[in-house]
This record gives C-alpha cells, structure tokens and sequence, in this order.
C-alpha cells in the first residue's frame, strides 16, 4: 500500500475506492489492528506501531461488520462500553442518554437488541462509538444497510462530534453520502491515495464540467470516457460540446459533473 494523508482536530476525512482499494486495510492499520509492511503512520501524535498502546487510548473504532450485542438494549450497550473503557457509571449514563437522543434511539433505549432493526442496530454501535471520548474516531461505512433518515441522522450526530473538537476517519461507497459530510476525501485505487481534497475542489479541478450518460450500445465520441457495467459516461469541457454529441435516438442528457465523475476519472481513468 501507498496512502498518505492527513486528519487535522475538527476535520472528517471520508475515504473512497473501490472493494479492495485499501480503505478498511488503511483504517486497520491506524486503528493499530495491523502492521504497515512499509511506511508509518501516526494517531494524535503517537505511532501506530511503536506507541500502540498509546493510539488505544485516544481512539475509537466502527467496523464495517461491527454489531452491538443483540441480548442487550441500546441503552445497556452504550452505558456499558463507556464504563469498560473507564468513564464513570453517572457520566456514563450521561452520555449515553445523549447520543441516543442525538440518534433518535431514546425511545427505544430499552428494547432488546433482536427486537431492532438493522438500521437501529446500526445507530447504537454509532452512539457507541461516538459517545466516547476519544480524540480520534473510526467509522468503517457506519451507514450500511441504514435507511434514508437512519443516514440522515448519522451524519448529523458524525459532524457534531467533529464540530466538538474530534478527528473522524470514515468510509462509504456513497458519493453523495462524502459531498454531504466530508471536509477532505481521499480517494484509493489500488492500495494508493490517487488523489484528496475537499470535495467542492475536487470537483472544479476537473478537466471536464459536463458528462453524457448513455447505454454501451450507443456510439459516442469524446476525448475522455469510461464504461461502467452496461453504460457509458463521456466528458466534455462545455454544456455545447456535450450537447452536440448527444446520440441521435435521444436516450440520455448533458449533465454537470460531481464527485461522483472524480471518483470515476481518478479510478477507472486518470493515473497521475
């Protein structure tokens, strides 16, 4: 691997690539799960290897295919992970009662975990995780299977931990869900960080500011395009251009481009 960034105190990197990438392994090896085979890395000034225990202290982490407990309630496993961490049980309860609020999970707080829904499930290991008072957080696509107001109000509770002086570290596959949230993203193909930044920047460097979707089996010329499964999607450097190779049968549209076509040039294109 080759990633390199950095998370500055009240900043929420997301990080984005395909399956196999290196987003959950980057997040591994900062988490000090694993080793880096080369290079180093550091959380809140320690490192990952040498000061493991250190970065232990001052993290906490969401894995991609975490889940509470389902024998306990919400409210137990909020509680109960902080006091094993060592906060005190009233400062504990504290907490715990506002994160839960924070995820809409209060009313629910004493329903055991089988009695929830996924997306409940999902929101109390982020309360859990966000409850505690770690200097720098891990949330390994917190929004999985979470439904459109579930993500709405993870998100939310996400940046105002951020806002309160925390470092996030986050992974998803949604473009939307990175525009919304991110304060810098980083984007990896391959084991390397291919490029990052915030994503209104990424989006106007660019060389393109207008796309064409169209099926595979419609010819289109342009001077950068990608195929993606049966479709595909060819960029142009002004809304005329664009408009003009439009395909005759009339089965697409001129549309700008997000991070979702910084994503694809980066990944599927460009190599820089």
């Amino acid at each position: 691997m080759d990633v390199s960034f950095k998370a500055e105190e009240r900043e929420l990197v997301v990080l984005l690539g395909p399956n196999g990438s290196g987003k959950s392994t980057t997040i591994h090896i900062l988490s000090t799960l694993i080793k880096p085979t080369k290079g180093r890395g550091e959380v809140a000034g320690y490192d990952v290897v040498k000061d493991a225990e250190m970065v232990r202290k001052r993290i906490a982490l969401m894995p991609q295919e975490g889940r509470p407990d389902p024998n306990w309630t919400p409210l137990e496993a909020v509680q109960w992970y902080l006091v094993a961490r060592g906060m005190s049980l009233s400062s504990a309860r504290q907490e715990a009662r506002r994160w839960l609020e924070e995820l809409d999970l209060w009313e629910v707080r004493n329903t055991p975990g089988w009695e929830l829904s996924g997306g409940q499930r999902r929101r109390t290991l982020t309360a859990m995780i966000l409850a505690t008072e770690a200097q720098v957080i891990f949330l390994d696509e917190p929004t999985e299977a979470v439904d459109v107001e579930g993500k709405y109000k993870i998100w939310g509770a996400v940046r105002r931990a951020v806002k309160g002086g925390r470092s996030a570290i986050y992974t998803t596959h949604n473009m939307r869900e990175a525009e919304q949230i991110a304060d810098m993203v980083v984007i990896l193909s391959e084991g390397r960080s291919v490029v990052s930044g915030p994503p209104s920047e990424l989006v106007r460097a660019l060389p393109f500011k207008y796309r064409v979707v169209v099926e595979s089996t419609s010819p289109i010329e342009a001077k950068f395009k990608v195929k993606v499964g049966e479709t595909v999607i060819a960029y142009f450097e002004s809304f005329s251009e664009a408009r003009s190779a439009l395909p005759s049968d009339g089965r697409a549209t001129v549309e700008q481009v997000s991070l979702e076509d910084v994503y694809l040039y980066y990944t599927k294109g460009a190599k820089p």
